[in-house]
């Protein structure tokens, strides 16, 4: 992370905007307090804005409006499975006890009110249900936009692992380009916020051990979601370690 003040800003433009460019976030400062921020855009983040501010102020709040998270859920091998999403696509998966409690638990995290869909869309369903029953690659769209850049290239990045293969921490470090970050990698499959759409499960640790998993369930459920899907677990030790990392 680079730390620029404002004159800095004016002074070195072209500098900070290169090093935001390749994915290192800059603060700017402002008599010494944080005061802005510059990161790279993604191909959705720069759609997003694009139609943001291509469109006339009132259609875009109606448009705001809209974007409200909703939530409906879909049978799967595991039960019920709690879906959020919002115009943007998937945003949370869970596999709460009941509607209720995730309602509640979405509520306080993303500090709104978040109802069930009475209209879930038929096809967002469709391939949901398709994807929690056959562990096949999610085709419908994700909403990222609550997690930060390196997170959600690493996030990207666990979309690309196929069924029934597994990655370690350290392999998706040095796919992405930064292979002294295996813990930040850890620590972003264990903040994914939408396991099973995006397979951080396949995902172990570089001495073999099972690492975390986020989803309730926890380590029981992330083995036997890689046996079902045929993966070689013959690279996991018998005894899981308990949290991610190297």
């Amino acid at each position: 992370m680079r730390v620029a003040n404002t004159v800095e800003l004016k002074n070195k433009t072209n500098e900070l905007l290169h090093i935001a460019m390749v994915g290192e976030p800059v603060i700017i400062t402002l008599r010494g307090k944080p005061a802005a921020a510059l990161t790279p855009l993604t191909e959705e983040d720069l759609e997003a804005f694009v139609l943001r501010h291509a469109t006339p102020t009132a259609a875009r709040g109606a448009s705001e409006a809209r974007s409200a998270y909703r939530f409906t859920s879909v049978p799967s091998p595991l039960g019920s499975v709690y879906v959020a999403y919002s115009d943007r696509g998937v945003c949370r998966i869970d596999l709460a006890r009941d509607a209720q409690q995730f309602a509640q638990e979405l509520t306080e995290r993303v500090g709104e009110t978040v109802r069930r869909d009475p209209h879930p869309p038929t096809k967002l369903r469709r391939v949901l249900t398709k994807t929690l029953a056959s562990g096949a690659r999610f085709s419908g769209a994700v909403d990222l936009s609550g997690v930060g850049p390196f997170e959600r290239r690493v996030l990207e990045q666990l979309r690309r692992i196929p069924r029934g293969e597994v990655r370690t921490y350290r392999e998706v470090a040095q796919a992405i380009g930064y292979p002294g970050a295996v813990r930040a990698v850890g620590n972003a499959c264990a903040k994914n916020p939408i396991p099973l759409l995006i397979p951080c499960h396949r995902v172990i640790r570089t001495d073999g051990g099972l690492g975390g998993y986020s989803l309730r369930g926890g380590l029981a459920l992330k083995r036997r979601l890689l046996e079902q899907e045929g993966a070689d677990l013959t690279r996991i030790k018998p005894r899981a370690h308990a949290a991610a990392g190297d």
